[in-house]
């Protein structure tokens, strides 16, 4: 019989993250957000910035996570995240979510499309971003 959960280990360049048994997720995967359930089908995908969602154990509040940016591997009930950064919704500081984007924006003024410059600053603009829209969002 399938297990209701999965291993899930969400890291960073600085720590483990989570690390434990969960049963659901959803993450912001390249092609839209992506959900992982016990015994989905094996599958890597490159994470953009958004929202991470774990739920844990049944009836556990779900946690919610600002991501960066990074990969996701499925396979085995498995579930590895390697994200660049990530904070939990209550360790999010808006206003300094809000003056990083307005930063990353006066920056990516200054420097020519597509050098690599542009792409580090363009992904610290799309996690300030998602940092303040879940600030700003209620819980569900």
């Amino acid at each position: 019989m399938m297990g209701t959960t999965f291993q899930l280990d969400v890291v960073t360049p600085e720590s483990l993250l989570v690390s434990g048994q969960a049963t659901f997720i959803t993450a912001p995967g390249k092609d839209g957000r992506f959900g992982v359930l016990a015994g989905h089908t094996p599958f890597v995908s490159l994470l953009m910035a958004g929202e991470l969602t774990i739920v844990m154990e049944r009836g556990t509040p779900e946690q919610r996570y600002a991501l960066s940016g990074g990969f996701a591997e499925v396979a085995n009930d498995r579930v590895t995240l390697l994200v660049e950064r990530a904070l939990e919704k209550s360790q999010i500081d808006l206003n300094a979510a809000v003056r990083e984007e307005q930063e990353a924006i006066e920056r990516l003024a200054q420097l020519p499309q597509g050098g690599h410059e542009a792409l580090v600053w363009g992904k610290r603009r799309d996690f300030a971003k998602t940092c303040q829209q879940l600030a700003r969002a209620t819980n569900a």
